[in-house]
């Protein structure tokens, strides 16, 4: 079996962190007692060459950050055994210096903290100086580039331990201008190699988050190459430099920049044989866990001294899929609520810098909202086919390879079938099929969601009607609508005469607007006074239906507004002072959201979705489904306490800035597309707004609508 040369990995060395002195002084003697020795990266990269036989029981030593332990610990032990390290320097830390020792070094801090002092204060005491570099290079020790700062990227968007907490990973102070406590931080990964997600500081409530492009992250690896190579060979003088890859991740983008750059070779933490024609730029290592002892390192040893063995025991480097493109796919003609959260989608994905494709029929009546978006980050596809599934699938396999779309995220019924087909075709994206509705689903709707890489509910309790129809846990995600409308500032305290209630939706059964009618008669019959009712969405010919329940007492004080537009519904909120929703059946009614930026506090019936946006008492109140006595009672204290209605529509309004923005949703869909399973409960309670202090009348807001009362 031919030789092939073991690499192994250290960090840092010293009693706070990392490998202690014993530890890594028993690893040496280990090695030496074993009969291995030492030999350099430049030797190791000869190998590789055919330039030079590799030596029996050879070992290469690698020291990744250049913490200055590396310079008082570890090079006096290497003396003492006459061996070699190669050592590698993050060159933006490397500053000039004299000499220290382990009398005059500072006391060492554990890694994480050495990191943020020299990202955020620019204190790089705790790294190797320009002086100690040269004074190893004289001691026979290797110097090469370790990259300028370990600059990191958030891989995914996962929540992780904020900037302020104890935990809080030091890569986020690379990826910020500066700290703040509540900062959230994500999964870091090397900024070579991953796009990532980026802060975006807007003076918001925090931040959001953009994708950097591919050209972007290219040009960021052609800097940051080229300026370490320069950095580098000033120091060591060599006219070829190694590298060493940052969490050992590289990618073909990131490579080619490095060997246009000028390097001749890479370091990585693949597992597999150094020997006579291995790749340069595919050098391995082993790296080395601070609790291994001197018994794993000969066993190491041994595993990866042969070329068969060393092929047997691999360990190769996966990138981790990035999403650089989502497909939304809807064959509805209508602006419905679901077609508007679709909207929401492409808008939040697009700011959030991936490429957004809309596939929508030509007569749809979403073209014209997707018209306004259609651009650098959004293209729309018109497609007449939805009907016949095999050419639609068709159609949206040759999308997805042509356009390199990674996601497909379909909207009702047709297109859903459509990405299934495709899927089966061989199209190779990950499909995702939206549910919006609370109703049941057809008999084998969960055939086709097995047929996909998940299904995103917009509640709960729609995600529950599925998973009892058989669609399977592990493909329920949850993930709630956003409020994507215009912000109407924050709702300031007020006391007026008279109170308006609002009701919106329409007139079907399970919409409730007879259990409206009846809270509102149960109200005027109680005697409360200076009431009005406005009912949104039920046409002046349906109201026959409602002659029962539409007493003289509420129709005297009730203004039926009718079938209107989406603006206008908005401006009728505008003016409301309560929402409420009295559906018998619902799923999370956008209205809510709607009714919750204007600051109006929502009375509500306890049904689907309803709950998880609304606690009672916190940003409104529930009741029983159908129990207008209760809608009633709720309503009436609303009409008699301002202060109260104030403090809940606070609430509700803070619930829709921080919960519901297209912002919170962009980033729980990429999650969702990135392979992890969502299903939290709203945090609803922590917006919970103190009820202000009563005032005398003159010093609370007297606001009149400007229309007549009923």
């Amino acid at each position: 079996m031919s030789t092939s040369i073991p690499v192994l990995c250290y960090h840092n060395v010293s009693d706070v962190n990392g490998h202690t002195p014993e530890r890594f002084r028993e690893h040496l003697d280990a090695m030496l007692d074993a009969g291995w020795r030492t030999i350099s990266g430049r030797e190791l990269l000869a190998v590789t060459r055919g330039d030079m036989a590799a030596p029996k029981k050879s070992l290469v030593l690698t020291f990744d950050d250049g913490h200055l332990s590396n310079w008082t610990t570890v090079v006096p032990e290497l003396e003492k055994r006459g061996m070699t390290g190669t050592f590698f320097a993050l060159t933006d830390f490397t500053v000039p210096g004299e000499v220290r020792t382990a009398d005059t070094a500072p006391a060492m801090l554990p890694m994480p903290q050495a990191f943020r002092a020299a990202l955020l204060d620019g204190d790089f005491s705790q790294f190797i100086n320009e002086a100690e570099y040269r004074a190893m290079l004289d001691k026979g020790m290797e110097v090469f580039a370790h990259g300028c700062h370990h600059q990191a990227a958030f891989i995914n968007l996962v929540p992780q331990p904020p900037m302020g907490a104890a935990g809080a990973h030091w890569g986020g102070w690379s990826i910020y201008p500066g700290h703040h406590d509540g900062w959230p931080l994500f999964k870091a990964g090397s900024a070579y190699v991953y796009d990532g997600f980026w802060p975006v500081l807007e003076g918001l409530g925090g931040p959001r988050f953009v994708k950097r492009s591919e050209a972007e992250r290219r040009a960021f690896c052609r800097r940051d190459f080229r300026r370490s190579l320069e950095r580098i060979r000033a120091l060591n003088g060599w006219d070829e430099q190694l590298f060493c890859w940052p969490w050992g991740q590289f990618d073909p983008v990131a490579e080619a920049e490095l060997k246009e750059a000028g390097y001749v070779g890479a370091f990585t933490l693949e597992r597999w044989a150094n020997a006579r024609g291995t790749d340069p730029f595919r050098l391995n290592r082993i790296g080395v866990g601070a609790p291994k002892d001197g018994r794993w390192i000969q066993h190491r040893l041994r595993m990866y001294s042969g070329t068969l063995s060393s092929r047997f025991f691999f360990k190769k480097y996966r990138k981790k899929p990035e999403v650089n493109a989502v497909l939304y796919a809807t064959d509805s003609d209508k602006l419905s609520g679901g077609s508007r959260q679709m909207i929401n989608n492409v808008k939040a994905m697009a700011d959030m810098g991936v490429k957004v494709y809309a596939l929508v029929a030509p007569d749809s009546a979403l073209n014209q909202a997707l018209d306004g978006l259609d651009g650098t980050n959004v293209e729309v596809v018109r497609f007449d086919g939805f009907r016949d599934y095999v050419r639609a699938g068709k159609f949206l396999k040759a999308l997805v390879r042509d356009r390199s779309i990674d996601v497909v995220h379909t909207f009702h019924n047709r297109a859903y079938k459509m990405g299934v087909l495709a899927r089966l075709l061989g199209a190779k994206c990950k499909l995702f099929i939206n549910r919006g509705v609370i109703s049941r689903p057809n008999a084998v709707f969960f055939l086709w969601t097995a047929l996909s890489d998940g299904v995103i509910a917009n509640s709960v309790r729609c995600a529950e009607i599925l998973r009892r129809h058989w669609v399977r846990g592990g493909l329920l995600n949850v993930v709630y609508n956003a409020y994507a409308e215009p912000d109407h500032g924050e709702p300031k305290p007020r006391k007026k005469r008279g109170t308006r209630f609002i009701y919106v939706g329409n007139g079907a059964h399970i919409k409730g607007f007879d259990v409206f009618l009846k809270a509102a008669d149960r109200l005027c019959r109680d005697g409360a006074r200076d009431l009005e009712f406005v009912g949104v969405g039920v046409g002046d010919g349906e109201l026959g239906r409602f002659e029962d329940v539409l007493t003289p007492r509420v129709r005297e004080r009730y203004r039926n507004a009718g079938k209107l537009s989406h603006a206008e519904v908005l401006d009728e909120l505008r003016f409301a002072d309560v929402l409420v929703v009295s559906s018998r059946l619902e799923s999370l009614p956008n209205v809510l959201l709607e009714g919750f930026d204007f600051g109006l506090p929502a009375v509500c019936t306890s049904v689907g979705g309803i709950p998880e946006v609304v606690r009672d008492g916190v940003d409104g109140f529930l009741c029983a489904s159908e129990d207008a006595d209760c809608l009633a009672a709720r309503m009436r204290r609303l009409a008699e306490d301002p202060l109260k209605r104030y403090a809940l529509g606070l609430a509700g309004r803070r619930v829709v800035r921080t919960l519901f923005t297209p912002e919170a949703k962009g980033r729980n869909l990429m999650r969702v597309y990135m392979g992890e399973r969502l299903y939290e409960p709203l945090p609803i309670e922590a917006m919970t707004v103190a009820e202000p202090p009563a005032e005398p009348a003159a010093d609370i807001e007297e606001h009149t609508h400007g229309r007549a009362q009923g």
